[in-house]
């Protein structure tokens, strides 16, 4: 619209900016849980591998040394595994907050944009009735020429 002019449009963009910054954070989040939870996935086919591995092995005359490396690398793999599920745990928690932030900052986008849409159909309205009073006018100066005419 050509004359309204909103006073919170620079808050409006702020809001908003706010907004969208908090859903690329949701999405760096979850795109680290996800790529967690798949190495997870990945350690633990390790340790089934290495069971296969260590049975096979065994199967077979081996070395004393080598029997050792086999429980060594598989409290290592579950160790690590461990660590993965609390660093995931803590960003779920993360997470969590996150999405209570983009709830609270949509509803501070949200109220301004209804203020601004009250205030867009005030001015709408202001205008519309300008312009109805300019109409009534020219009927009434129409009105009183035709009679001063007749």
């Amino acid at each position: 619209m050509k004359g309204f002019k909103f006073k919170l449009d620079g808050l409006l963009k702020v809001r908003e900016f706010k907004e969208k910054k908090l859903k690329i954070e949701l999405g760096e989040i979850l795109k680290e849980i996800t790529s967690t939870e798949d190495y997870v996935k990945t350690l633990v086919s390790n340790i089934e591998e290495t069971y296969k591995a260590q049975e096979e092995f065994l199967s077979s005359p081996t070395a004393g040394e080598m029997i050792k490396f086999f429980p060594r690398f598989i409290e290592i793999k579950k160790e690590e595994i461990k660590n993965k599920k609390n660093l995931i745990y803590s960003l779920q928690k993360k997470f969590d907050q996150k999405q209570t932030e983009l709830g609270v900052a949509r509803g501070e986008v949200k109220v301004i944009e209804n203020l601004k849409e009250k205030k867009t159909t005030e001015y709408k309205k202001k205008l519309d009735k300008k312009h109805l009073e300019s109409v009534e006018e020219l009927n009434q100066i129409r009105r009183l020429l035709k009679e001063s005419q007749s």
